[in-house]
């Protein structure tokens, strides 16, 4: 495949993402039991979206499947049937393999051909369950019509037109009806798309304009069935559209299918062929359009039968999908794919106003420029004046890029839907998942990192929070088990929460089970937030047997780490008996930071604001030494360890590594001092040599330029030119708690961690 048709397939892989997510919140829609009209059309034009893309670029594989999902949509669209419980949830298992397939073609893991077939032939089910429901019972001696035909939801008999010119002639309407005539092509058919579709399309166009078309199918090309070919077209149709039809809309309906079909869209008045008016020709017959349709799920399974026996070339609806028609293989499965190159869509006006803030950085430069070759007093003034000017345009137009960047966490949330679905049917309990807050924006690398973390959570939700449908009934709650996935803004960063309405964490079961594991000791005192926080250690789990979701002693302790490397915070919130609250507290970006510039050692460095409570002067009576030669100090009547940064850091002119000891009371009197605040709420207080600004840094990573340093979690360059260390807040209050703690000081740091 050539390089241009790679961008382009990515394009359409980037669309697929899109139709899957429009898929995913209609499908949930029809869930909760809306079933409007418009969602089911959504769905379906999701599924025929993706069929119509995925023939363009022979994914054969795709298509099949979203074919065989496209004609049990149309039978939820038609209302054969209605959308209940097992329906959705037949389609929502279709929609996963309908994903994976996607994937698959992308070039990801092989989707395995049995669970394809599993879920092709309840598809199948649902159309022939209403096909026969909808079909009446034919007199005798009349053809029946086949059990898998799936009526087409529009009127197909012509309409007569009055050619009658009377004293009124001279009234002239208003606007002329438009006329669409196409004849598809045998390719259209051999890659299994149908041209009831168009038709369908053209009658939801017409529906939208409170208007209904008039169909007339020319079927005088059609031979003898003993003559009919399984791969060839032979019907062509004319539609007669409203007048407020817009000429793009009829056009768009042609969007996918333009190459395979020849077509043409005027406005004229309706000029009827006598020989498409006449009765015999004009006679919406099922047979054609099902001996036609017939072979596009399986045309290598049809065989040539004899004439007089007009329904054995029809197979059972029932049947798996053929030997021929495996799934697992195609030409996706083989060829190899270009990495895929990472985009964003973004709206106009966002680009518009970057736009409009380059060009007044442009005229601000010229400013600058013009005003330096100045020497006057009052130049040097004005000089000063755009200076600051132009920073208060540097900082909106790094709010305009953020802007660009931020992106709905919408794309993560739907996909959670997956998550559970799949949780739930391993372990048998029924448990709904509602989103809130799904167009809160964030920054794209930031919503890239969610997926795990929110994985997890939401499985151990599901395995752990949730209890049995047996015992939620005799708890008196309802059968099914409610879980909340939200996003918000709140003070420059994004809240995500995740709520359960099960039976709360089992504090004294979580507390036995860290004192079995060898994790805390038996006479250990917690509170209930250090009990909470247990659960994020690593090795630690209350499963009692070894299962798919749970039970290995990994998952949360990931989440943690992963939380943690995002600069955000965990916090829980338990009642027994009514449910858990889990929630991510993380900034808005991972690029650009909000810092303090502190001195210590002789060194610069930055701490991040967010993480900084107040800053104060010490004074040597709020100071205590301990026996082990630790300081804390009292702060309104709080203690916490004292962290003198040049030691802890190990910086030149700090005492040596190998003399822990702090550095005595007198020494400390008067020192500057930050009170700071890890992601679980621990604190401490870090003892600095001065404060000099406040500024905003642009985050590198210092593991991939240089290695790991305790304490620090990245650099910047400052405006100097010079590079300064950002500090690891966590690192440090976890390191100064499990040193002054007389407990176990490695538990005591990593549950403050």
């Amino acid at each position: 495949m050539s390089s241009d048709m790679d961008d382009i397939l990515q394009i359409f892989f980037q669309e697929c993402d899109e139709q899957l997510q429009e898929l995913e919140g209609g499908l949930s829609a029809l869930s909760d039991g809306v079933s409007e009209h418009e969602t089911v059309n959504a769905v379906f034009r999701a599924v025929h979206s993706i069929k119509g893309g995925a023939a363009s670029f022979g994914l054969d594989n795709l298509v099949r499947f979203a074919h065989v999902f496209e004609n049990a949509l149309d039978g939820l669209r038609s209302e054969r049937f209605a959308p209940t419980h097992d329906v959705v949830k037949i389609f929502l298992k279709a929609m996963d393999v309908l994903s994976d397939l996607v994937n698959e073609a992308r070039g990801g893991a092989a989707v395995d051909p049995a669970r394809v077939a599993e879920s092709h032939a309840e598809l199948a089910d649902i159309g022939a369950t209403g096909s026969q429901a909808s079909t009446a019972p034919t007199a005798a001696g009349e053809d029946a019509i086949p059990a898998d035909f799936s009526p087409v939801p529009m009127d197909f008999e012509p309409v007569p037109f009055d050619f009658d010119f009377g004293e009124e002639e001279e009234a002239t309407p208003v606007a002329s009806p438009l006329v669409v005539t196409f004849r598809p092509h045998d390719a259209l058919y051999q890659r299994g798309d149908d041209a009831r579709n168009i038709l369908i399309g053209l009658a939801d166009i017409a529906h939208a304009c409170g208007g209904e078309i008039q169909t007339l199918c020319d079927r005088t090309t059609l031979p003898p069935l003993a003559d009919l070919g399984v791969d060839t077209s032979y019907l062509s149709w004319r539609v007669v559209l409203p007048a407020e039809v817009a000429e793009e809309s009829a056009q768009a309906v042609f969007d996918w299918v333009s190459d395979d079909c020849d077509f043409s869209i005027a406005r004229e008045a309706p000029q009827v062929d006598p020989s498409m008016t006449d009765p015999s020709v004009a006679d919406p017959s099922p047979e054609p359009d099902d001996a036609r349709a017939r072979p596009i799920e399986a045309p290598e399974a049809v065989s040539p039968v004899p004439a007089e026996d007009e329904h054995a070339a029809e197979p059972p609806r029932t049947t798996p999908i053929p030997a021929p028609l495996d799934l697992h293989a195609g030409a996706q499965s083989t060829t190899v794919r270009k990495p895929e190159q990472a985009s964003i869509r973004v709206d106009l006006h966002r680009i518009d106003d970057l736009m409009d803030l380059v060009g007044e950085l442009v005229i601000a430069q010229a400013a600058i420029e013009s005003l330096s070759r100045r020497t006057d007093p009052a130049g040097q003034q004005e000089l000063l004046q755009s200076i600051g000017s132009m920073q208060s345009l540097t900082r909106d137009i790094q709010d305009a890029v953020m802007a660009v960047r931020a992106q709905p966490v919408r794309a993560v949330f739907q996909r959670m839907q997956r998550v559970v679905r799949e949780a739930c049917s391993m372990t048998g309990k029924e448990i709904a998942l509602t989103l809130e807050g799904e167009d809160t924006e964030v920054d794209r690398t930031l919503i890239e990192k969610l997926t795990d973390p929110l994985t997890h959570m939401l499985r151990n939700a599901v395995d752990h929070g949730i209890e049995s449908t047996k015992a939620r009934i005799a708890a008196g709650k309802p059968a099914e088990g409610r879980i909340v996935l939200s996003a918000e803004h709140r003070s420059g960063r994004i809240l995500i929460t995740i709520k359960d309405d099960g039976a709360g964490i089992n504090r004294q079961r979580v507390f036995e089970t860290a004192v079995k594991r060898g994790i805390v000791p038996a006479d250990a005192a917690l509170s209930d937030d250090e009990i909470n926080n247990l659960i994020f250690m690593p090795g630690f789990s209350t499963a009692s047997t070894v299962s798919d979701l749970s039970g290995r002693g990994v998952g949360m302790d990931v989440v943690r780490q992963a939380i943690q490397s995002l600069g955000g915070r965990i916090t829980i919130s338990s009642t027994p008996g009514r449910g858990t609250t889990f929630g991510f507290s993380l900034p808005l970006t991972l690029a650009i930071l909000d810092g303090m510039l502190i001195a210590a050692g002789g060194s610069t460095m930055v701490i991040p604001i967010a993480s900084v409570i107040e800053t104060m002067i010490a004074s040597r009576g709020d100071i205590y030494a301990l026996p082990n030669g630790r300081n804390v100090i009292s702060i309104r009547g709080d203690c916490m360890p004292l962290i003198p940064l040049a030691t802890a850091l190990k910086l030149p002119g700090a005492p040596s590594h190998n003399h822990p000891a702090a550095p005595p009371r007198d020494a400390l009197d008067a020192s500057v001092i930050l009170v700071v605040e890890n992601e679980s709420g621990a604190r401490a207080a870090l003892i600095v040599d001065e404060i000099r600004d406040q500024t905003q840094v642009v985050i590198k990573s210092i593991e991939s330029n240089y290695r790991q340093i305790f304490g620090v979690s990245a650099a910047t360059i400052l405006g100097d030119g010079s590079v300064s260390l950002i500090l690891d807040v966590s690192a440090l209050v976890a390191s100064a708690i499990g040193q002054i703690d007389g407990k176990p000081s490695n538990i005591r740091a990593e549950l403050a961690a």
